[in-house]
C-alpha cells in the first residue's frame, strides 16, 4: 500500500478514454509493459578536456540511438509554475533536468534520465544534442524511441467532483468502467484505509465483459472527524481529494481515478453564550441584540421555533436564510407579562435538523409610571402644518404610601432632528395623580437639505455665468478678417505697446467655487422647490420617558434608571403641501421668517395709529383645484384682510392683502390659518407699535445763529436724531410762511422783522427727508438779511409717519439773528423799539423822553441802573458786548470761494468822556475799557460802574445822561449810550 501511494506521489499514468482501435493494438496488447525511465551510458573521453583526439575517437563516440520498450498512456507529472502567464507545452520525450548537465572525469560514465511522458496513442522519437564546454569533441547526437498502447480497462471519468458536502451527510454516484479487451476481465476497487470509514464503493470486486461497461456505486459519508484523522487529503481548504485504484487481474497496471469534495461542517455559532435582558417593564418590550454565523460552505434555512409566547426574534420573525460565512444580527425581544425572574432557552433549527440553543434570563418590574397610549398615531400631515395628539401619565401608587416614595417624576425626551413638540416635557406626579401630555407634530423641511439644493442652485448659477462669458469670450474670437485686420493698422499707427506675456510663476485665477456665499433668498428658493418636489415621508421613532423616585428641580437632572423608562411610539407621516406662500409685496421670500419651518409675516415696528399693508402671494403647488378659506381675523381690527379670497386654479397664483393697524406701544403676535381640504398654510403675523421720539440738537429748542453785516450770509445747523425705533420721515417749514401780512412786533411775538424785499430772511434745507433708525439729520439754517435789525422765526418740524392722526406731531426750533450794516455792533443794550418791558421796577421806554437822533447816528441803545438805598456800597454795575462780525458771513456771490487772508478783519470802538455839562455825574461813571480792539467774530466786554452823586440821590428820582460810542470797522459808525438810574428804597 505504502508503494503504491509512493507511485502515485510521482505521478503515475492515469486511463484514458478509448481510442480508434488500429491494426496493431491486437499486437501491444499482450505484450508486457517497460518501464518509463530508461537509462543512457555514454563512455568518457581518455583524455583530458581540451585536449585533441583522434578520428578512430570520434568515430567511436558517433551517433547513438536508442529505443524505448513499449508503453502504456499516460502522464508521469503535470505541475506548471502558477506564476507563468502562458502554458508551457512538454514534448512527449524529454530528459531530467538534475541530470542533462554536469561534469564527466576520465574514463567515467554518467548516466541520464529520459523522461517518457505520452499524450497520443502512437510511435514518439527525440534527438538530443551532447557537447562539451570547450567545443574539443564533436556533437553527438542521441536518438530516442517509445511506443504507446492503451490500457484495456478504463474510467469513464477520470476525476469525479461530488461538490460541497456536508458532514455526517450520505452522498452517491455512479464509477463506470469499460473494458476495451475482447476477453472479460476481473476488477476491484481499492480505497486508502484512512478513508475508508467515510467512503465505499459498492460492489468492491467485478468482471468487466469484452467491451462492455461495469457500473459501482460510490457512497460518501464525510464524518466529523475526517478534518482531523484525514488532513493528508485535503488541499486549497477544505477541498478533499480521495485517491481510488481500480486493480485489474492478470495486469500490473492498476488503473487510478480521483474522487474529489469540498467537505464542510454545518455548525452555527451566536455572538454571546448568553443574553441577559435586566429588568424589563411589564408594560414595556426590552430588546437584546445578537448576530448569528454560519460556518459552513453552503447557505443553511433557519427558524427560531417553539419559542416561549413572550418572546419574538426580528427580524422576519426569526426565520431567513444565512449564507456562507455570514453573520446576521438579530434582535431578541421580551415582553415580561408578569413580575419575577425569568429562564428560558430559544433554539435555532436549520434544515437538516440541526439544533443549536441560547440561554435566555430576564426580570419583570412594574415602573413607576404608566401612561395610557404607548403607541400614537398621526394623521398624514403637510409640510408647513400642524396636528397634536395627546396621552395621560399616570402615577399609580397608593395614596397611604410616604410622599418621599409616592412622588414620582418624569422626564419626556424627543430624538434631535425630529419635528415633535412634547409639553410638558418635565414633571413630578403626586400618588393618584394623571397628568395630560400634548404632542405637537409640525413637519418642516430638513436644513441640510436646503443648505444642500442652495449650493447647488449657486453652483449652477456660476456655471452658466462662466459659460455665458465662454460663449461670448468664443465670439469675440470670430470676427471678421477685414475687421481684425483694420484694427491691427490702427494698433500700429498708434505705436501700441507689445504685449507682454504672463509669467509662468504668476498666481492662478481663483475658482469662483470656492467662493460661493449662500443667502438667504437662495435658501428660501431652495425651500419652494424643495416643497413643489416633495412626495412623502414616514418617521416611526422611539421617544423615551425616563421616571425616578421623588421631585425633579432645575438643579440636577432626574436620577432614574433604563428598566423604569418608559418608551412611547410615535408615527409621523408628512404629505406635501397644496399651498405655499410664495412671496410678500413683490419680494421673493421677504419676511418669510426663518425660511425652513414657518411662514411669517413681519409687518415691523409701525407707528401708533399707521396702517400698514402687505401683499402676500399664495401658489397652489398642486395638480388640482384648491378652495381657500381663512380663518377669523382679531375682532380688535389689529390685523386684517383687504381683499376677498378666491378660489385657484392648479398651480395658480393668489394675492392677499393684509394691513396691520397698532392702537398702542406693544408688540402683536397673531396666527391665521388659510386652509385648503387636505392642508392648512399657518401665517404667523407679527407687529409692533412703537411712538416716535424725535431729538433735537440743541436740546433747549433755541438756535441763535449771530451777528452778520447785511448782504452777507450766514448758515448754522440744528441737529434732528431718531431714537424711535422705525424710521422717521419729516418735513420743516416755517412760521413765518403761515402769514400773508407780517405782524407788527410786540413782546409775545415768534415772528420778528423781515427783510425788506419781502424775501423770507431764513431758509431751511433739506425741507423734507427720512432718517433711518438710530441716526441723525442736520438742517441748514440760512439767514439772508437786507437791512439792520434783529431777525427771529420758528422752524417747525413735522413727523410724516403718523398721517392718519389729524395732527401730526411736530417739533419747534426757535431762531434768532441779527444783522448789522457795519462789522462792528454793540450788545446788551436795550433798544427803543419794540418797546419791551425789562423789570417791573423800571419804567416803560415810551414814557421817556425820547430825543429825536441826529442823521449821522446809525442807533442809540440805554442802559439802566436800579439803584438800591439799603446797600451799603453804592456802587452799582451793568455790562455790554461789542462784536466784531467782520468774516461771520459770506456774500452771495463768494459762496465757496478762499477767503483773502491779508484783510484786516479785527475793529475799534471808543466811548467819548461824559460832558462837563452833566457835572458830578462825569466822576459817578466809570467805562472799562473805554476803548479797544475786537478780533473778527469775537465780543469784548465793557463794564459800566455808576456811584450815584449824594446831592442828587433822592428817593424816586430819575437820573439820565448820555455818552457816545463810536465803532471802526468797515465802516465807522456812531451810537448814542443813553443811561437811566432809577433810585428806590
Amino acid at each position: 500500500e505504502e508503494k503504491e501511494e509512493e507511485e502515485e506521489d510521482r505521478g503515475n499514468e492515469v486511463a484514458t478514454p478509448p481510442r480508434t482501435e488500429d491494426p496493431e493494438f491486437k499486437k501491444h496488447c499482450s505484450e508486457p509493459t517497460a518501464d518509463l525511465m530508461s537509462t543512457v551510458t555514454f563512455a568518457g573521453s581518455e583524455t583530458l578536456p581540451g585536449t585533441p583526439t583522434s578520428e578512430k575517437k570520434e568515430e567511436e563516440v558517433g551517433e547513438e540511438s536508442r529505443e524505448i520498450s513499449d508503453v502504456s498512456l499516460g502522464r508521469a507529472t503535470t505541475a506548471p509554475a502558477a506564476e507563468e502567464e502562458e502554458e508551457v507545452v512538454v514534448p512527449d520525450i524529454s530528459l531530467d533536468a538534475k541530470s542533462s548537465k554536469g561534469f564527466i572525469a576520465p574514463f567515467s560514465t554518467v548516466q541520464v534520465e529520459v523522461l517518457y511522458d505520452p499524450r497520443t496513442v502512437a510511435q514518439h522519437v527525440n534527438s538530443f544534442l551532447v557537447t562539451v564546454a570547450d567545443n574539443s569533441i564533436d556533437p553527438v547526437t542521441v536518438t530516442v524511441k517509445a511506443n504507446t498502447i492503451d490500457l484495456p480497462i478504463y474510467v469513464q471519468e477520470q476525476t469525479m467532483y461530488l461538490k460541497y458536502c456536508m458532514v455526517d451527510r450520505l452522498y452517491q454516484d455512479s464509477v463506470v468502467l469499460h473494458n476495451r479487451a475482447t476477453s472479460a476481465l476481473r476488477i476491484k476497487f481499492e480505497i486508502p484505509k484512512a478513508l475508508k470509514d467515510h467512503v465505499d464503493v459498492l460492489p468492491q470486486n467485478g468482471v468487466v465483459q469484452a467491451n462492455s461497461s461495469f457500473s459501482a456505486q460510490l457512497k460518501f459519508i464525510p464524518l466529523s472527524s475526517i478534518f482531523e484523522n484525514c488532513k493528508k487529503y485535503f488541499s486549497d481548504g477544505q477541498l478533499l481529494k480521495i485517491p481510488v485504484r481500480v486493480k485489474v487481474a492478470d495486469q500490473t497496471r492498476s488503473v487510478p481515478f480521483t474522487v474529489s469534495a469540498h467537505v464542510t461542517g454545518t455548525d452555527v455559532s451566536f455572538s454571546a453564550k448568553e443574553l441577559d435582558f435586566g429588568c424589563c417593564s411589564i408594560y414595556e418590550s426590552a430588546r437584546v441584540k445578537f448576530s448569528m454565523t454560519n460556518h459552513c460552505l453552503l447557505p443553511q434555512l433557519f427558524g427560531f421555533v417553539s419559542l416561549p409566547d413572550f418572546v419574538t426574534i426580528q427580524p422576519n420573525d426569526g426565520f431567513g436564510t444565512l449564507l456562507p460565512g455570514e453573520t446576521l444580527n438579530l434582535e431578541a425581544v421580551v415582553h415580561a407579562k408578569v413580575l419575577g425572574d425569568h429562564t428560558f432557552n430559544i433554539t435555532c433549527t436549520t434544515e437538516i435538523d440541526r439544533h443549536f440553543s441560547l440561554r435566555c434570563k430576564a426580570t419583570g418590574v412594574i415602573p413607576h409610571l404608566e401612561v395610557s397610549h404607548p403607541l400614537i398615531r398621526f394623521a398624514p400631515t403637510a409640510l408647513g402644518d400642524v396636528r397634536q395628539a395627546s396621552f395621560y401619565i399616570s402615577n399609580n401608587a397608593r395614596d397611604g404610601q410616604k410622599t418621599d416614595q409616592g412622588r414620582k417624576s418624569f422626564h419626556i425626551v424627543v430624538p434631535e432632528g425630529i419635528d415633535l413638540i412634547v409639553s410638558p416635557s418635565v414633571g413630578t406626579l403626586n400618588p393618584g395623580q394623571r397628568l395630560r401630555v400634548q404632542l405637537t407634530f409640525g413637519p418642516t423641511l430638513k436644513p441640510e437639505d436646503i443648505e444642500n439644493e442652495a449650493m447647488e442652485a449657486a453652483k449652477n448659477k456660476i456655471l452658466e455665468e462662466i459659460e455665458r462669458k465662454k460663449r461670448e469670450d468664443e465670439e469675440a474670437d470670430k470676427l471678421p478678417e477685414s475687421v481684425a485686420t483694420n484694427k491691427k493698422s490702427k494698433a500700429k499707427k498708434g505705436g501700441s505697446k507689445p504685449i507682454t506675456p504672463k509669467s509662468p510663476h504668476d498666481a492662478p485665477s481663483p475658482n469662483p467655487l470656492d467662493s460661493i456665499v449662500i443667502t438667504e433668498e437662495n435658501r428660501i428658493a431652495a425651500m419652494v422647490k424643495l416643497k413643489t418636489n416633495f412626495q412623502q415621508r414616514f418617521d416611526k421613532i422611539l421617544v423615551p420617558c425616563f421616571t425616578a423616585v421623588g421631585e425633579c428641580s432645575h438643579d440636577s437632572p432626574i436620577d432614574y434608571r433604563m428598566c423604569d423608562t418608559i418608551y412611547l411610539q410615535v408615527h409621523l407621516p408628512a404629505v406635501k403641501p397644496e399651498l405655499i406662500l410664495l412671496s410678500q409685496n413683490d419680494a421673493f421670500g421677504v419676511g418669510c421668517g426663518d425660511g425652513i419651518s414657518r411662514s411669517v409675516v413681519d409687518f415691523g415696528n409701525v407707528c401708533i395709529g399707521q396702517t400698514k399693508k402687505l401683499g402676500l402671494t399664495l401658489k397652489s403647488i398642486t395638480d388640482n383645484a384648491v378652495k381657500l378659506s381663512c380663518s377669523p381675523f382679531p375682532h380688535d381690527g389689529t390685523f386684517q384682510k383687504v381683499n376677498a379670497t378666491r378660489n385657484l386654479e392648479p398651480h395658480g397664483l393668489h394675492q392677499m392683502l393684509l394691513e396691520f393697524t397698532p392702537k398702542r406701544v406693544a408688540k402683536y403676535y397673531e396666527t391665521v390659518e388659510v386652509r385648503t381640504e387636505r392642508s392648512t398654510l399657518h401665517l404667523h403675523l407679527h407687529g409692533s407699535g412703537v411712538e416716535p421720539c424725535l431729538v433735537v440738537t440743541p436740546e433747549s429748542g433755541v438756535l441763535d445763529i449771530g451777528h452778520v453785516m447785511v448782504g452777507e450770509v450766514l448758515m448754522s445747523n440744528f441737529t434732528l436724531t431718531n431714537k424711535s425705533e422705525i424710521d422717521l420721515q419729516y418735513s420743516n417749514s416755517l412760521l413765518s410762511e403761515k402769514f400773508s401780512v407780517v405782524q407788527g412786533l410786540s413782546a409775545d411775538s415768534e415772528v420778528g422783522n423781515s427783510n425788506a424785499s419781502g424775501i423770507l430772511p431764513f431758509q431751511c434745507s433739506p425741507h423734507s427727508g427720512t432718517i433711518k433708525q438710530g441716526q441723525s439729520q442736520e438742517i441748514c439754517v440760512r439767514f439772508t438779511p437786507d437791512q439792520q435789525d434783529s431777525y427771529r422765526d420758528v422752524v417747525i418740524v413735522k413727523l410724516l409717519n403718523q398721517y392718519s392722526i389729524p395732527q401730526p406731531q411736530e417739533t419747534r426750533i426757535a431762531v434768532s439773528a441779527h444783522a448789522w450794516t457795519g462789522s462792528m455792533y454793540p450788545v446788551g443794550g436795550k433798544t427803543p423799539n419794540p418797546s419791551l418791558t425789562l423789570h417791573t421796577l423800571v419804567p416803560q421806554l415810551d414814557s421817556l423822553n425820547l430825543e429825536s437822533e441826529p442823521e449821522e447816528m446809525v442807533g442809540s441803545f440805554y442802559i439802566f441802573f436800579v439803584c438800591s438805598m439799603s446797600v451799603e456800597k453804592q456802587v452799582f454795575t451793568e455790562t455790554m458786548q461789542i462784536g466784531n462780525c467782520r468774516g461771520a458771513g459770506t456774500k452771495p456771490e463768494l459762496i465757496g470761494s478762499k477767503v483773502d487772508k491779508g484783510v484786516k478783519l479785527s475793529g475799534d470802538f471808543v466811548f467819548d468822556p461824559l460832558k462837563a455839562d452833566f457835572g458830578p455825574l462825569v466822576k459817578a461813571l466809570v467805562v472799562n475799557p473805554q476803548k479797544g480792539t475786537v478780533d473778527a467774530g469775537a465780543q469784548a466786554t465793557v463794564s459800566f460802574q455808576f456811584t450815584p452823586p449824594k446831592e442828587l440821590v433822592e428817593l424816586g428820582a430819575r437820573i439820565t445822561f448820555n455818552t457816545l460810542l463810536t465803532l471802526k470797522g468797515e465802516t465807522n459808525e456812531q451810537f448814542r449810550v443813553n443811561f437811566v438810574a432809577e433810585i428806590v428804597e
